[in-house]
């Protein structure tokens, strides 16, 4: 009987040993083409499951777990936030007295204009890249996963603010709320997007990472 097996798991555990394939068909008594099969079609018998456990001195359950697949992520995140200081403002506005026009339409026009720009914010993960916009794609950023280290959910402090804030070592996007997922890229640097559901963002983003190591091994 032959059975699925992680790949991904087999192929780290072989690299984690330094081991060649012709080294793993050896100290599991297998031949180099079985384990050149099983690398390639994620297939094994019982028995070959058995014999590289025993090699690897790890559980057959460790190398028989599903594999994480990825979904595409998509989700928009309407910023009431940012809609509620706006519409404030607009509301303080109307009512100064004394005030020339001119000095109405600029408040005015202040009032709106980041009501528009960042009335919302769209994030979307595929295999490949992490992508996100305010609004009517304003400000559209991206990055490659190739680049990313890992990912977090993390809690903003209020006095970030909304927007686009620089931070110390990065750079924050966010339209209401406080919880965000930060990026943390290889290159040391970080990035946080706030999100209304940070966990299947990150879970997202973390999903794209594993299938990238998947194709690099």
């Amino acid at each position: 009987m032959e059975m699925k097996i992680n790949r991904h798991n087999l192929k780290r555990l072989r690299k984690d040993k330094l081991w060649s394939q012709e080294q793993l068909a050896e100290a599991s008594c297998l031949s180099l083409r079985t384990i050149q099969r099983i690398e390639s079609s994620g297939v094994a018998s019982m028995d070959s499951i058995g014999a590289i456990a025993s090699a690897f001195d790890v559980n057959k359950s460790f190398l028989t777990q599903e594999e994480a697949i990825f979904k595409p992520y998509q989700h928009t995140q309407l910023g009431y936030l940012m809609w509620v200081i706006c519409f404030l403002v607009l509301a303080l506005i109307s009512p100064l007295p004394g005030m020339p026009m001119v000095g109405l339409v600029i408040l005015f026009v202040g009032a709106i204009v980041p009501m528009i720009l960042f009335f919302s914010l769209s994030i979307s993960v595929t295999e490949e890249r992490v992508r996100w916009y305010f609004g009517p794609r304003f400000w559209k950023k991206e990055l490659s996963v190739s680049e990313i280290a890992s990912s977090e959910v993390v809690r903003n402090s209020a006095l970030m603010g909304w927007g686009i804030r620089m931070l110390g070592d990065g750079w924050m996007y966010n339209v209401s709320g406080l919880l965000a997922v930060e990026i943390r890229l290889k290159s040391g640097s970080v990035i946080r997007l706030g999100s209304d559901e940070p966990n299947y963002l990150k879970e997202a983003i973390d999903g794209a990472i594993a299938l990238q190591q998947d194709r690099a091994d």
